[in-house]
């Protein structure tokens, strides 16, 4: 078998993966929205992530036990609005399918994102075939910034799209070093993995 049909192969392997991942994260979406009574801003639904459709190449970096920065593998990652224009859906892939898929395989995950006009925030759900349940998010947009709060793999999370333009933009992840139950400590945040994601051009 050619090299190109042995790529088509695991290309569409990939993409089934992909759509099964997405099935059952709008099963829960939906659930989620009904309860919530939420509802899109007609007039712009997907504020800042319509910058954010198209196709992307992450370079990523992951913070060492030894407080120093490492690269992550790279990704793909392709953002496309779904439901009619209401809500924005986008697709991880890593490493990128120009790179060869380790013997564990790629990473895949779907992130879902919409408006709750209602809350004046983001609700967003994302779920991985390395992960065993949904992991979601409440977002805000702020001085260009879109700023996600949320539990991942049970730690207090803040993720931030920032430097958006129309060919990159650059993401953080955050964690939390708050202890204890008292609401008037602030918590304390650390970079721990950090993306620089670039435009792909057409028909590349």
């Amino acid at each position: 078998m050619s090299q190109s049909n042995l790529s088509s192969r695991y290309r569409l392997g990939y993409l089934k993966e992909l759509c099964l991942l997405t099935s059952l994260l709008l099963l829960f979406v939906m659930g989620l929205l009904n309860k919530a009574n939420a509802y899109a801003d007609k007039s712009n639904p997907l504020g800042s992530f319509k910058s954010l459709i198209g196709e992307w190449s992450i370079k990523d970096f992951s913070l060492s036990k030894e407080g120093k920065w490492q690269p992550a593998g790279g990704a793909d990652w392709n953002f496309y609005p779904i439901l009619n224009g209401a809500a924005i859906q986008d697709d991880w892939i890593s490493p990128a399918m120009d790179k060869p898929a380790p013997k564990s395989g790629r990473q895949l995950g779907t992130n879902i994102r919409i408006f709750n006009q209602k809350t004046n925030e983001w609700q967003m759900a994302w779920i991985a075939n390395t992960g065993q349940k949904v992991e979601t998010f409440k977002a805000i947009e702020l001085d260009g910034k879109i700023v996600m709060l949320g539990k991942y793999q049970g730690n207090d999370t803040r993720i931030t799209f920032f430097d958006i333009t129309e060919s990159t933009f650059s993401w953080t992840m955050e964690v939390s070093s708050k202890s204890g139950s008292d609401e008037k400590v602030q918590p304390s945040w650390k970079v721990v993995y950090k993306i620089e994601a670039s435009k792909k051009r057409k028909g590349s």
